[in-house]
């Protein structure tokens, strides 16, 4: 009995020969290539399907659902991303508002500390540092300082502190360098609040990639890019849950990958 089929070796579409009567998935050889081929014979009309070969080394697979969960879960996380950006954008305010506590640690060149350096927030004489170079200013209004620290023999330091309304004070350090003259710098927190809008602008961004990463994945189409968008739900945060989210949904599409072509291979 013979039937057309397509070789998935060479790609032509050929003339195959198998047994009269035979029904199934049969092995045939392409007379184009001399491959060994299967087709799949029909046991209604006893003859062969004009389709597609199936290859020998590859097999159908049932559908899952993990691509379902994979695509849920990046959509969890454009979602708690794009809140995540839109409350630092509109709430960045917030920490201008109430009052806060601001805790120092003056040190030398070489990390040892530097006790009676005296400090000065805005201006204004606010106490001179411990043996263990600390200082802590109390009851300051949030929002951004001008802080002064200065010692006999030392270069004067002029920062830009920020506090935040909480008792709950971070240590900065500030380094006092041997010699004169004057040195700015500014601390970490007032760095961080000058970069909230660049930072959540940049989560908002990359929170849209999971989104498209979640499309392919309940289309079952693109694993290069849910697989990279996933990665990039890891960097979108989403108040860090979004980022456990990307790692699990991640894991998922790796394990899922031969789902997204709708065969496996063996």
């Amino acid at each position: 009995m013979k039937g057309k089929t397509r070789c998935p070796y060479c790609g032509e579409y050929v003339i195959v020969e198998v047994p009269d009567g035979t029904t199934g998935v049969q092995t045939a050889t392409c007379p184009n290539c001399g491959m060994k081929i299967k087709v799949e014979v029909s046991e209604e009309k006893k003859e062969m399907k004009e389709t597609q070969a199936i290859h020998p080394t590859v097999q159908k697979i049932k559908p899952t659902s993990r691509l379902a969960v994979a695509g849920a879960l990046l959509l969890v996380v454009f979602l708690l991303g794009a809140a995540m950006g839109g409350l630092l954008l509109s709430e960045e305010s917030a920490f201008y508002h109430g009052i806060g506590d601001y805790r120092g640690k003056v040190v030398d060149e070489d990390g040892n500390a530097i006790q009676n350096a005296r400090v000065y927030l805005d201006g204004n004489f606010s106490g001179v540092t411990d043996e263990e170079g600390i200082f802590i200013l109390k009851n300051v209004s949030a929002g951004k300082h001008l802080l002064e620290v200065e010692k006999e023999g030392y270069k004067k330091i002029e920062a830009k502190i920020f506090v935040f309304p909480t008792r709950i004070a971070i240590t900065s350090k500030f380094v006092l360098k041997n010699g004169s003259g004057i040195e700015k710098e500014s601390d970490l927190q007032s760095t961080f609040i000058e970069l909230i809008p660049v930072i959540a602008t940049a989560i908002i961004i990359i929170s849209f990639l999971p989104l498209i990463g979640a499309i392919f994945c309940f289309l079952k189409k693109g694993f290069v890019i849910a697989l990279i968008a996933s990665i990039f739900g890891i960097f979108s945060i989403g108040f860090f849950i979004g980022s456990v989210l990307s790692i699990i949904a991640l894991i998922i599409i790796l394990l899922s990958k031969n789902e997204f072509m709708g065969e496996v291979k063996y």
